[in-house]
């Protein structure tokens, strides 16, 4: 039979997971629309200079940028809630790279 991959659309709703930090909301895709690409990014964190930063900011413009003043704390919570949301693991939570 085979496998067709169904039409989808980045801007739907129900595909973003808004992010609030101060009085600025971000919409980043849910973990589960990922593409391949942005997963392998995310899974290099502690290669890439300015680690999960500079992967958030690729993912999202301006979210890496917002995050860099935030407690590493609140930093790594916010990707296990992101993760947590589509029920996935993109493995070792690598958040504090390059901090």
């Amino acid at each position: 039979m085979g496998y067709k991959v169904p039409e989808w659309q980045k801007s739907i709703g129900q595909n973003m997971f808004d992010v609030e930090i101060g009085d600025k909301t971000f919409q980043l895709v849910k973990a589960e629309y990922l593409t391949g690409d942005q997963v392998a990014r995310l899974q290099q964190v502690n290669e890439i200079d300015g680690g999960i930063y500079t992967v958030l900011d690729e993912i999202c413009e301006g979210l890496g940028a917002a995050f860099r003043p935030v407690p590493m704390k609140f930093v790594n919570e916010f990707v296990q809630t992101w993760q947590k949301d589509s029920a996935i693991s993109l493995g070792e939570s690598s958040a504090s790279a390059n901090s």
